[in-house]
């Protein structure tokens, strides 16, 4: 545990998703004293959190395009779980420390100034009988804390924020739909190279809004690897068989009366 990247993973205000800020809190637990080689798995994350791992891993991934943490040295894993395919990812915090401590000459009065005395580490050098002794101030030193710097350049501004706007397509799920549903269909956007932008997401919640089977047609379309959705592909009641309609379609509704029996004994089929 390190209570110096916990306590700048709760100032750094530019993260306003407060899933987000959830993940980034909970990684700087992990991280050393320098903010480094952070490596628990999805899975712990998701306990931590009480998120779903798909959901870990958008926001890690949304962290990482916003500049706050990085990948590190993932040999640090390797040392501690031999297979590859069971290995976390290492993440570095990407934080910046407070100033080091004054050289040991800074520190106390100058020893050669008259009437003074002079104090290195705690240790009062020149005492007169019966003074108090110096305090240890190395027993008390308050833990360093980073602080984002005012009149930062501008340039790296702009660039901050275009990395901390990126869109995040979960945060756009259609009323209608379930986390799941939608969960699977970004992922499966991702996949393909073609993630979700903002505008699509608008467009697919207005094509969903009035169906019956929201969750059906996204699953549909995710089996299929469509890009977009298609509402009347899915008939009403589809969602009852995991969303997969029937293979027949307009097939007449069977009623008693197409069964009689006609006079001759005989049945009517």
């Amino acid at each position: 545990m390190s209570i110096q990247s916990m306590v700048w993973a709760l100032e750094q205000q530019e993260i306003k998703d407060s899933t987000c800020r959830h993940v980034l809190l909970c990684l700087a637990n992990y991280a050393g004293s320098d903010g480094r080689g952070a490596f628990p798995s999805a899975l712990t994350l998701a306990t931590d959190t009480g998120l779903s791992e798909r959901t870990v891993r958008y926001k890690l991934d949304a962290l990482e395009a916003a500049g706050l943490i990085r990948r590190g040295n993932q040999s640090i894993a390797a040392a501690y779980i031999d297979r590859h395919d069971r290995r976390p990812v290492v993440y570095d915090l990407i934080e910046k420390r407070g100033a080091p401590d004054a050289p040991r000459s800074e520190r106390g009065a100058n020893e050669d100034a008259t009437g003074c005395s002079s104090e290195q580490n705690g240790v009062q050098m020149t005492t007169e009988r019966g003074a108090a002794a110096a305090p240890n101030t190395s027993s008390i030193r308050q833990l360093p804390v980073n602080k984002p710097k005012e009149g930062a350049d501008k340039s790296a501004g702009v660039q901050a924020k275009g990395k901390s706007s990126k869109f995040d397509p979960l945060t756009a799920k259609p009323e209608n739909a379930s986390e799941t549903a939608w969960a699977d269909f970004c992922d499966m956007r991702k996949a393909k190279r073609a993630p979700l932008t903002r505008r699509a997401c608008e467009l697919i919640a207005k094509k969903l809004a009035n169906h019956p089977e929201p969750d059906a047609v996204l699953d549909k379309s995710t089996a299929s690897s469509w890009s977009d959705v298609y509402p009347d592909s899915v008939l009403p009641g589809a969602g009852a068989k995991n969303g997969k309609p029937s293979a027949f379609n307009n097939l007449p509704n069977h009623t008693p009366d197409m069964y009689q029996e006609v006079q001759d004994g005989r049945s009517n089929f």
